[in-house]
């Protein structure tokens, strides 16, 4: 049995998003809000299948969750979109207008942390409360992308949500056919770039940050095949 999340029953292998289940996932706000956002999701499901050549690998878990990914471009937040379409995306403000629209289509969790806007905002909160109405929410804990094919020490963030909200941690890899991605400014549409998006270990926190960052760290490193050194002294 397939739900409306682009994956089979439990224990079922993971797929593409397709339309209908792009169209199942209800935009938050008021009827006109709605109105508006649900065909625009539709058009974005639709300009990311005709541009780019995504597969899903993996096992999607049910239920609510923090997606934890790799960020080797910008455009991950909505590509991994099509891995699960009920994912909230917490994202940075970014300066680009179209992306910043992408961002309000999909319906994304904006923080304004380490942007010129002012005040800051952060997402935490939002985040959290999402996940304890049983949404699931994606999250880069690296914070800004990273082109290079090695993980940076992440931010606490996703480990703490997941504690706080006793939620476990998913992990979904993102591998770039053409690494770190598409060039925005010379991409077509008819290249098609390649991306995989492969669902790797679940990792339950233990409370203990620098535990929980090690082994989310790891299981990301496992999915993606990308090198992750744990400091020689904890951080948090």
């Amino acid at each position: 049995m397939r739900d409306n999340a682009g994956h089979d029953g439990a224990g079922g292998r993971s797929r593409i998003a397709g339309l209908r289940d792009a169209a199942a996932v209800q935009p938050r706000g008021g009827p006109l809000l709605r109105l508006v956002r649900t065909p625009l999701r539709l058009l974005l499901w639709l300009a990311l299948r005709c541009g780019l050549r995504i597969r899903v690998e993996g096992h999607r878990r049910e239920g609510p969750a923090i997606v934890v990914s790799n960020h080797p471009h910008v455009i991950d937040g909505l590509v991994v979109l099509l891995a699960d379409p009920g994912m909230r995306p917490v994202a940075r403000w970014h300066r680009v207008p179209l992306l910043r629209a992408g961002m309000w289509v999909a319906d994304c969790i904006i923080t304004t942390t380490g942007t010129p806007l002012r005040p800051h905002r952060g997402a935490y909160a939002d985040a959290l409360a999402h996940v304890r109405r049983g949404g699931r929410v994606w999250i880069a804990p690296e914070g800004g992308w990273q082109p290079e094919p090695t993980l940076r020490y992440p931010h606490t963030g996703a480990v703490r949500l997941a504690h706080a909200a006793g939620v476990p941690i998913e992990v979904l890899g993102v591998i770039h056919g053409h690494h770190p991605g598409p060039h925005l400014a010379a991409w077509r549409p008819w290249h098609r770039p390649h991306i995989l998006l492969r669902w790797g270990e679940v990792v339950t926190t233990t409370g203990d940050v620098d535990v929980d960052i090690d082994r989310m760290m790891t299981a990301i490193s496992a999915a993606t095949g990308w090198a992750w050194t744990p400091p020689a002294t904890p951080r948090s």
